[in-house]
Parts: C-alpha cells; sequence; structure tokens
C-alpha cells in the first residue's frame, strides 16, 4: 500500500485523471448503455445530472493523497478567491451569452431563420409552463451547485500543468483530455442525447476553445476555481436557455466565434495568456501556503 502511494505522488497527474474517470466514467457509459437498451438493468436518469460530484470526490481523494490536509486546504480555498476585480465578473457573466448572441444574430443576417427566443434547446429538458425568466437563473444555480468538473480540470490538474508550462501549452495538455471525458455523452441515445448530436470534432474544436478561455480566466483571477466555475455554468446555461440549438448553423457559428476568441486571445497575449500571479500556480510545490502568497503580493 505505501508503494502504491509513492508511486501517485510521484505522478499526481496520473493520479488525478485516473480517479477523474474513475468515478465519472461508469455513471456516464451506464447511461448511454441504459439509453440504447443494453442494460439488463434500470439506472435512474438523475444519477446522470450528479456526474459532477464525481470530480469533487476524487479531486478531493487525489489532493489527500499526493499532500494531505494542507493539499485539500489549497485546493478548496480557491472558492474562496472571489475578489479579482469588477472587469472579471463582467468576462465571466457576459462574454458566453454575448457569443452566443452574436452567433445567432450573424446567422439571422446571413438568411437564417428569425431566431424564436421562446424555444430554446431547454424546452426539451424541462416543462414549457416554466417561463424562461425562472428557468435560466434556476439552471445557472443548478449547474453552480452540480456541475463540479472544474475542480477536477481547474482546481487539480490545471494548477500542476501550470507548474511546468506555460499557460497555453498547459492548455493544449489538457483539451484532449477533457474532450475525451465527454465521449460517453455521444453515445447516448434519445431526447437527452440530441444535445450532443453533431460531429465530435466540432465539440472538440470547442472544447479546445473553451480550454484556452478557461485558463485565461483562471490565470487572471489567481486561479480562482470560483470564477472559472462561474464561467462554465454561464457557459452552458447561455447555450440552454438562448436559441443556438446544438447541430443547426447558429449553434456551428457559436463555435467558430468561440475558436475567434480564443485565438485571439493567444495571439495578443502570448502563451502566457498574459500576466499572471501566482495564485494561479500550485503553491503547496513551493512549499507556500495561499495565505504566504497573499502576504507576499499584498
Amino acid at each position: 500500500m505505501q508503494n502504491l502511494r509513492d508511486m501517485a505522488r510521484r505522478r499526481p497527474l496520473a493520479l488525478g485523471y485516473f480517479l477523474i474517470f474513475l468515478f465519472t466514467w461508469p455513471i456516464d457509459l451506464a447511461m448511454a448503455a441504459q439509453s440504447q437498451g443494453r442494460l439488463p438493468f434500470d439506472v435512474p436518469e438523475a444519477l446522470g445530472l450528479f456526474v459532477g460530484y464525481g470530480f469533487v470526490l476524487a479531486a478531493i481523494i487525489a489532493a489527500a493523497i499526493v499532500g494531505g490536509l494542507q493539499e485539500i486546504g489549497s485546493l478548496l480555498r480557491r472558492y474562496l478567491i472571489w475578489r479579482v476585480g469588477l472587469a472579471w465578473y463582467a468576462i465571466v457573466l457576459l462574454l458566453p451569452p454575448a457569443v452566443t448572441l452574436a452567433a445567432i444574430g450573424v446567422d439571422w443576417l446571413a438568411g437564417g431563420m428569425t431566431p424564436d427566443f421562446s424555444q430554446p434547446f431547454v424546452r426539451k429538458l424541462l416543462p414549457d409552463e416554466l417561463s424562461l425568466w425562472v428557468i435560466a437563473p434556476f439552471w445557472l444555480v443548478f449547474e453552480m451547485l452540480t456541475n463540479g468538473e472544474e475542480i477536477g480540470w481547474r482546481g487539480y490538474i490545471l494548477p500542476r500543468l501550470l507548474d511546468r508550462h506555460n499557460a497555453l501549452v498547459a492548455s493544449l495538455i489538457l483539451w484532449p483530455v477533457w474532450a475525451i471525458w465527454h465521449v460517453p455523452k455521444f453515445l447516448l441515445a434519445g431526447t437527452v442525447g440530441s444535445a450532443h448530436a453533431y460531429p465530435f470534432w466540432i465539440f472538440a474544436l470547442n472544447i479546445l476553445a473553451f480550454t484556452i478561455l478557461l485558463t485565461w480566466v483562471f490565470v487572471h483571477t489567481r486561479g480562482s476555481l470560483l470564477l472559472a466555475t462561474l464561467f462554465h455554468a454561464v457557459s452552458n446555461t447561455a447555450v440552454l436557455c438562448l436559441p443556438a440549438v446544438p447541430g443547426e448553423r447558429a449553434f456551428y457559428i457559436m463555435v467558430a466565434l468561440h475558436c475567434l476568441i480564443a485565438l485571439i486571445i493567444v495571439l495578443a497575449a502570448g502563451p502566457n495568456l498574459g500576466e499572471y500571479s501566482t495564485y494561479a500556480k500550485l503553491a503547496p510545490s513551493h512549499g507556500e501556503s495561499y495565505h504566504t502568497d497573499h502576504a507576499k503580493e499584498s
């Protein structure tokens, strides 16, 4: 057992990847198999909504193995980094819906159908009786509470990549793993599966852009998991609550705009995606805590 723990400590990234897939893929694969009628038993569909908690479990266990309570504390304290400036809150809250609306507008100007804002994709998931003014904030809160992906990808994995690579390279290393993690969702059949009823390579391009955007937000907000999670939640909510339906032209335009913005950031800011704070680094690997870094910067 001690040998296994020593090996895990020597390979913290491999440990993190392994635990993330271990605690999440079984649920997603079971849901995909059930949707195709390949399971001899029923899996509650609601279980799929809580895959994010597998990330929480994986990240905390990996942190505990690698660095004990100190490492867990460093990980969770990233949720408390909220004083990052109003500009970054504006970017996180407004950029995703602005891009989605721009894609809808470009599609319409290019001769597409007049968008029906009363019938976004979320109508396929929730009752028509609910007002979108109720659904949007509800879904945003729901995403914040249940989508635990960021504690795994940006909380545990990304800081370790940033300790070894610049922000762009770290993003490019994380990108294919994050994309592959979504494969079971493309195996879903039926209503819920139609959310991924478009080519996987298009999705992979979108994930590449989002990986760069999330790294950009992360390194400029002192490694804030709160802002990374909020950005992810706002992005998902915008796609669901605005009529850029997956598989239709406005959706593809949205993906292209994401890629264009990510490219502009890389060209303008360089491989480090701009100057960033040591908060984005993995403080415990340098024998320093969050509070020590804060005192130095103050």
